[in-house]
């Protein structure tokens, strides 16, 4: 039976974790904003009284969850939050199948409906314009399979742009492998022209309503889209049978 001593040391966090836990909530204190910089290594070692390895750990840390960003030379700054970290999240996930692609097109489906509808208040000129080459380009890759598939993360893409909401984008690249490989199934080449015309012709739906500022109609649009979406990914619940 582990004894007391030994459970509380076991259960005691370690110094670098103490010391990640201080910077956040300094950064919580003094409102720190992206871009700006946090104590060097050597004063956050000297305010805790710990050694600077364990400082330096701790900062390592941070950097690899994205949240600082280290130099040579500079003092350590807090990071722009983006996607990566929690892409290999899912990367990862996907890759041991713990989740499979019809799972992340079921959430993707609840974000971007949402999504749409945003879009459909909040998206510029410039935007909307954006979204009618993107869906000219899907019309005519033809038998480019590639040029399909691009035009799709694209049109995507730039809908969480127009959102104006920062998650969307956030959830949207984090999710980058399970999308490519949903649009692939979705717009392969097996499909009939019929089908793929389909899907095609529900993009174009899903941005005409974004440009014509329907944002209850936008997000009916994207409902059928991933109604669409989901009959060419079937759904596997049972671990380790994933679609990839």
């Amino acid at each position: 039976m582990e004894s007391q001593p030994a459970r509380a040391l076991l259960e005691r966090p370690t110094l670098s974790a103490h010391v990640a836990r201080h910077l956040l909530s300094l950064v919580n204190r003094d409102q720190l904003r992206a871009g700006d910089a946090v104590p060097s290594e050597v004063q956050i070692g000297l305010e805790l009284k710990v050694s600077r390895g364990s400082v330096r750990e701790a900062y390592r840390t941070l950097a690899a969850l994205g949240i600082l960003e280290i130099e040579g030379g500079r003092r350590p700054r807090l990071r722009t939050v983006d996607a990566s970290v929690l892409a290999e999240v899912f990367d990862y996930a996907l890759n041991t199948a713990q989740v499979t692609v019809a799972h992340a097109l079921e959430t993707r489906r609840a974000i971007e409906l949402q999504t749409a509808q945003l879009a459909a208040r909040y998206a510029t000129d410039a935007q909307r314009q954006k979204l009618r080459d993107l869906v000219a380009q899907m019309r005519a890759a033809g038998a480019n399979h590639g040029q399909r598939v691009a035009s799709d993360m694209a049109i995507h893409a730039v809908i969480a742009e127009a959102s104006l909401n920062p998650l969307s984008s956030l959830l949207l690249g984090a999710l980058q492998s399970p999308r490519e490989a949903s649009a692939r199934m979705h717009l392969a080449d097996a499909r009939s022209a019929s089908e793929l015309l389909r899907v095609i012709d529900a993009h174009e739906n899903v941005v005409d309503r974004i440009c014509a500022g329907d944002a209850v109609g936008a997000a009916s649009a994207m409902s059928y889209h991933f109604d669409l979406a989901m009959v060419h990914v079937p759904r596997q619940d049972s671990a380790g049978a994933s679609d990839t």
